[in-house]
């Protein structure tokens, strides 16, 4: 449920184009670094269209993908704001990199950034070979701050759903 902004609200949107505007300046000798591909998606959640972008390096290893939660006390920070670290890691490990936004507070409240997370990261693993990998490919979840909770939580409950179907993660 969304509600009204508050003056509290104004803040966090100054505070996120705060947190956008230094990432970039940050990054901005970075962020041409990565020379794979980026693609932007929207994967339906929650009946909300959640955006994804998805990050394929040169000579991928498509055995292996990894969903990555950005940071900032789920209120402030966004995939933009962690671009470059996503990059940088998808060039390292030669593995797909999706990297998932979620509804933030306080617009909206607890629980709703954990099921954005839970029902991307369920999308995602079912429909692992339309991200180029292969069926069989293994998934890893990283986060940094609250993507860090977002991402062990969604490795304990999806890791106890998908025991038995499918059979391989």
């Amino acid at each position: 449920m969304q509600f009204p902004a508050t003056a509290k609200e104004q803040d966090v949107h100054i505070n996120r184009e705060q947190a956008e505007i230094a990432h970039a300046k940050i990054n901005e000798k970075l962020i041409d670094y990565f020379k794979g591909t980026l693609q932007e998606q929207n994967v339906q959640a929650n009946s909300a269209e959640i955006p994804i972008s998805i990050y394929t390096p040169v000579d991928v290893n498509t055995s292996k993908l990894v969903i990555f939660f950005h940071g900032g006390g789920w209120t402030v920070c966004s995939r933009k704001t962690h671009q470059t670290i996503v990059n940088m890691l998808a060039d390292a490990t030669k593995t797909v990199w999706i990297s998932v936004e979620y509804r933030r507070g306080p617009e909206y409240q607890f629980p709703i950034w954990w099921n954005d997370s839970y029902e991307v990261t369920r999308h995602i693993i079912e429909n692992k070979q339309s991200y180029g990998v292969d069926s069989s490919a293994k998934v890893g979840l990283a986060g940094d701050s609250g993507g860090a909770a977002l991402s062990s939580i969604n490795t304990f409950v999806t890791r106890a759903i998908f025991r038995t179907f499918p059979k391989k993660l």
